[in-house]
């Protein structure tokens, strides 16, 4: 759920970078006036310019697809199973502690 929020948030910003169709009429337009393209020449112009924008824009969003996988959040299990590992390292520090300071209150009473 967190990743797919994040994918669209991303994606949603990439969105807001992309140009639209209209903006690249606008660009083209301005250079058929400018004589950079003739006039028959611009719609063609047009639709490699958007075309390229869709395949860029595309393998973007497979490239963050891909990353996004690779950073799958760990599932329940996974934190159930680590809850559980860290209560039995717990425990066994607790006794490892336990068994030293009887260790250690025998020797000293030893001693005395």
């Amino acid at each position: 759920m967190v990743t797919r929020w994040l994918e669209r948030s991303l994606l949603f910003g990439l969105g807001l970078l992309t140009v639209t169709r209209e903006r690249v009429v606008q660009f083209v337009d301005k250079l058929v006036e400018e004589g950079e393209v003739r006039a028959e020449e611009a719609p063609k112009v047009v639709e490699r310019l958007v075309a390229r924008g869709e395949e860029e824009r595309e393998a973007l969003r497979k490239m963050i697809r891909e990353e996004m996988a690779r950073w799958a959040p760990p599932s329940r299990q996974d934190v159930e199973d680590l809850k559980r590992r860290m209560d039995e390292l717990a425990a066994r520090v607790e006794e490892l502690s336990r068994t030293r300071g009887r260790k250690a209150a025998q020797e000293s009473a030893a001693q005395d």
